[in-house]
């Protein structure tokens, strides 16, 4: 395994899983602690969580069925949660929205706290910007939950480059991390400045639905056969699986990417733990975005 270090405090292991399924999988009790032994026998360190997830269920299900059960995996593993979305009902609204207030953000982080059993979080993300959120008031509800220990780093998700610029300016902690979309499939963020100014930042970048929501393998249109096709092809080359080769081309980027697996199939965890392994070449790595854009660079 290789990590990546978001801080002094935290390392991050570049296969994340993503826990957004928990509840939609039936993953509870013994089945899901079974599920992160294996993966810590891996050293997929990292645990990537959301209030929002499973209706507001999985962080629960995931404390009961793991840290309450066995306390002594909290050292060895990495706990990553966010804030900021507000589903509908949750306040008597009606429709989804993104808050960022320090009542929201401090509210949420004890109430994440208590479902996953744990009394720190290692990585706060904030979870999409909030459009008419004060960015002082976030970034002082941050700050203090660092100054208090309950949070150990803090970054953002899906944030364009001028909102990681107008936050960090009002933080005193660093915003360590970006969660984008990125995939075969999901180029936007390559092309948008999001990867430059990862880069400019010496930011490393944690992608979400890595493989494109599986529909490199489902879809059967045109545009979708072409890709699939050449990734078939270089994954004969490299005697290997395709979902490798999709991990493969986003580790492959100097961006540090940790890829967000959204699997509770632990041998599709290995798929991404296996593509650190394969090394691209130049060339394919042009001829996958060529066949995903339908036309080669200029």
């Amino acid at each position: 395994m290789e990590y990546i270090k978001l801080s002094e405090q935290v390392d991050l292991s570049k296969v994340v899983i993503g826990c957004m399924r928990i509840k939609d999988a039936g993953m509870e009790g013994e089945q899901l602690l079974q599920f992160v032994q294996e993966c810590l026998d891996l050293g997929v360190t990292s645990f990537d969580h959301a209030p929002v997830y499973g209706g507001y269920a999985c962080e629960k299900i995931f404390g009961d069925s793991v840290l309450r059960k066995d306390p002594s995996l909290r050292e060895k593993m990495k706990l990553i949660t966010k804030t900021g979305i507000v589903l509908p009902g949750l306040k008597g609204n009606k429709v989804i929205y993104y808050e960022s207030s320090k009542e929201q953000i401090l509210k949420e982080v004890d109430e994440s706290l208590i479902k996953l059993g744990t009394d720190y979080i290692d990585l706060l993300l904030v979870h999409r910007p909030d459009i008419i959120g004060n960015p002082a008031e976030t970034a002082d509800a941050l700050d203090s939950l660092v100054k208090s220990g309950k949070v150990l780093n803090v970054g953002v998700s899906n944030f364009m480059p001028s909102q990681v610029s107008m936050l960090q300016s009002y933080l005193s902690t660093p915003l360590v991390t970006n969660q984008m979309e990125l995939s075969v499939q999901g180029l936007d963020n390559f092309f948008n400045g999001v990867t430059d100014d990862a880069l400019t930042r010496r930011m490393p970048l944690m992608a979400w639905s890595p493989l494109g929501g599986g529909n490199v393998f489902k879809n059967d249109d045109g545009d979708t056969t072409r890709l699939r096709d050449v990734i078939g092809e270089i994954a004969n080359a490299h005697q290997t699986s395709m979902d490798v080769v999709m991990y493969a081309w986003l580790y492959k980027h100097p961006v540090e990417v940790a890829a967000i697996t959204g699997t509770m199939n632990i041998n599709r965890v290995k798929s991404a733990v296996d593509a650190l392994d394969v090394s691209l070449s130049y060339d394919e790595w042009y001829q996958i975005l060529a066949a995903s854009r339908g036309y080669d660079v200029p």
